[in-house]
C-alpha cells in the first residue's frame, strides 16, 4: 500500500510538472502560421515579374511578387519533375540519394528523411496536398488530406499531338471553358481546404500541372498570343552558338531525356524543319497565362485567413524549361534557362516589392518552411533558411548546385555558371556580361582561377547514376 501511495504521489506530481508543458505546446500552436505552397509545373523565367519573355502574361504571379519577395537568381538542383520534386519535398539533394531522372536507376539509395508534409501533419499542423507537388502521384501520409491531378477535357479526335515520345509541338486550343480544365478545379478543392476552420495551423500544398505538356488549355488563352506577333528567344548575332560548346554539350542539346530522336531529328531539328517554333512558343505563352489565372483564384482566396493566423506564401516552379535556347527544347539539361524558377515569398515581416539577387534553389525550400512554421530545421536539411535574406535581402548565400546525372553539375553564384560534364569538358559564363550564355570561357585561361575556385563547390562524394552519354550512344550516335 505504501509503494501503491508513492507511485500515486509520483503520477501526481508528473501530471502537475506537465500541465505548463502542454499549455506551452498550445500557446506555440495557436501562434504558429498558416503556410500555403505553389508549385507550378515546368514554368520557366517566361513570367512579367522575372522580364524573361516581353509578351509574358502572369498578373497574379506578378502580383505576388509585388506584395513580398521575388528572388530573382532561384534555380531547381535537377532540372526533371521527379529528382527535383523528391529533392525539395524530402530535403536532400538528389546527388546524395542518385535520384537524377524521372527514369528509375536501380541502384539509387531510398528516402529516409520525411517529407515537409508527413512531418508537419506528425508535429500539429493540419495538412493538405493537391496536385502535382509530387511526382507520380501523392504518397499516402496518415491524417492528410490529398486530391491528386484532376483530368482535362479530351482533344478532338485525331487532333493530339501529344507523346511522351513526341516532340513537344503539341500545343492546342481547346474549345472549353477553364471551369472543365484541372487546374482550375484544383484551385477550387485548394480555396476549400483553406476555408475550413480548425484549432491547427494549417499547411496547404498545391501544384499546378500546367504549363507541362500537353500545352492544350482553352482556346481564349490562344487568342491573348497571335501566331503573327511570337518572339522566338534571343539568338547571337553572326555565330553559332554551339561554335564555343564542348562535344558533350552540343550533344547534350540534341537530345530528347532519355528517348529516342525523331527519325534522327533533335526537337530543335524537328520544330524547325516542320516550322512549329512559334505555335509552340505560342501554346506554351497560353499556357502560363492560363495557370496564371488559376493560381489568381487561389491568392484571392488567401487574402483573408478565417483563423485568424498570419499566413506564408510560397509559389516556385520545379524547373526551367527551355523553348530553342541552344537550340534545346523542354528539360533535360544544367543552362539557364533550364534551371532559373520564379521564387516568391509573401508573409508577415516581408517587405512588399523587395527583391534579392543571392542565389537560393529548391533545396531551401525545405529549412525555409519549417523556419517559417517555428520548427527547429532539422540536421538532415541540405539547404539554408532563406529567413535572412527575407531581413536583409543582400546577406551572401552559396552557391546553387544543379545535377543533370553523375558528375554532371552546375555551380550557379550571383555573377558565374560553371558546369562540368561527365566527361571532364567544361562551360563558364559571366552572367554580367552574358546572360543568354552565349560566350563559354572556360578555354580561356584568363579565368582559371575563377573556373578553380567555382569548381570547389562540386560535390566529390556524388551517388553514382545513370549516365547521359549512355543515352547519347543509345539513341543518338547510331542515328547520326
Amino acid at each position: 500500500m505504501k509503494n501503491l501511495r508513492i507511485k500515486q504521489q509520483l503520477n501526481t506530481i508528473l501530471a502537475f510538472l506537465l500541465v505548463p508543458l502542454f499549455a506551452w505546446q498550445a500557446h506555440a500552436d495557436d501562434h504558429r502560421p498558416d503556410i500555403v505552397f505553389i508549385i507550378v509545373d515546368d514554368l520557366n523565367d517566361w513570367v512579367g515579374c522575372l522580364g524573361g519573355h516581353p509578351d509574358a502574361q502572369s498578373p497574379n504571379i506578378d502580383q505576388l511578387a509585388s506584395r513580398g519577395m521575388l528572388f530573382t537568381q532561384a534555380y531547381c538542383n535537377s532540372p526533371q519533375c521527379r529528382p527535383s520534386r523528391t529533392s525539395l519535398n524530402h530535403g536532400v539533394y538528389p546527388f546524395k540519394t542518385g535520384t537524377y531522372f524521372n527514369a528509375r536507376f536501380p541502384k539509387e539509395s531510398k528516402i529516409q528523411t520525411p517529407s515537409m508534409q508527413q512531418y508537419f501533419v506528425e508535429n500539429g499542423f493540419r495538412v493538405a496536398i493537391g496536385g502535382k507537388v509530387f511526382h507520380g502521384g501523392t504518397p499516402k501520409i496518415e491524417g492528410v488530406a490529398i486530391q491528386n491531378r484532376l483530368p482535362d477535357p479530351r482533344h478532338p479526335k485525331g487532333k493530339d499531338n501529344f507523346g511522351g515520345l513526341k516532340p513537344p509541338n503539341d500545343g492546342y486550343p481547346l474549345d472549353v471553358k477553364d471551369e472543365q480544365m484541372g487546374d482550375y478545379k484544383l484551385a477550387q478543392w485548394a480555396i476549400q481546404q483553406w476555408e475550413q476552420v480548425t484549432d491547427k495551423p494549417v499547411f496547404l500544398s498545391v501544384g499546378f500541372y500546367r504549363p507541362h505538356r500537353p500545352l492544350q488549355v482553352p482556346k481564349q488563352w490562344f487568342e491573348g498570343f497571335p501566331l503573327e506577333s511570337i518572339k522566338r528567344p534571343a539568338e547571337p548575332q553572326d555565330q553559332d552558338d554551339w561554335n564555343d560548346m564542348p562535344l558533350f554539350a552540343r550533344q547534350l542539346a540534341r537530345t530528347h531525356a532519355h528517348k529516342p530522336l525523331h527519325n534522327g531529328l533533335s526537337d530543335h531539328e524537328f520544330m524547325v524543319a516542320n516550322k512549329q517554333w512559334n505555335a509552340t512558343i505560342q501554346a506554351y505563352q497560353a499556357s502560363v497565362a492560363f495557370v496564371d489565372q488559376q493560381i489568381g483564384l487561389l491568392l484571392k482566396a488567401l487574402e483573408e485567413n478565417p483563423r485568424g493566423r498570419e499566413t506564408y506564401i510560397v509559389l516556385v516552379s520545379d524547373h526551367g524549361w527551355h523553348l530553342g535556347e541552344k537550340k534545346h527544347w523542354c528539360k533535360g539539361a544544367i543552362w539557364e534557362q533550364t534551371t532559373h524558377i520564379p521564387f516568391i515569398v509573401q508573409g508577415p515581416g516581408i517587405s512588399a516589392n523587395s527583391r534579392c539577387s543571392q542565389p537560393v534553389s529548391l533545396i531551401d525550400i525545405y529549412p525555409s518552411l519549417f523556419d517559417f512554421a517555428g520548427f527547429d530545421i532539422p540536421h538532415w536539411a541540405d539547404g539554408q533558411s532563406i529567413t535572412p535574406q527575407l531581413k536583409a535581402p543582400e546577406t551572401p548565400r552559396s552557391p546553387v548546385i544543379s545535377s543533370y546525372g553523375e558528375a554532371n553539375t552546375s555551380i550557379r553564384t550571383q555573377h558565374w555558371r560553371y558546369i562540368r560534364y561527365e566527361d571532364g569538358s567544361e562551360e563558364l559564363y559571366d552572367h554580367r556580361i552574358d546572360p543568354n550564355e552565349w560566350d563559354n570561357l572556360a578555354a580561356n585561361s584568363k579565368f582559371s582561377e575563377t573556373k578553380k575556385r567555382l569548381a570547389k563547390f562540386i560535390p566529390t562524394d556524388q551517388h553514382a547514376g545513370l549516365k547521359v552519354q549512355k543515352w547519347i550512344e543509345q539513341f543518338q550516335i547510331k542515328s547520326d
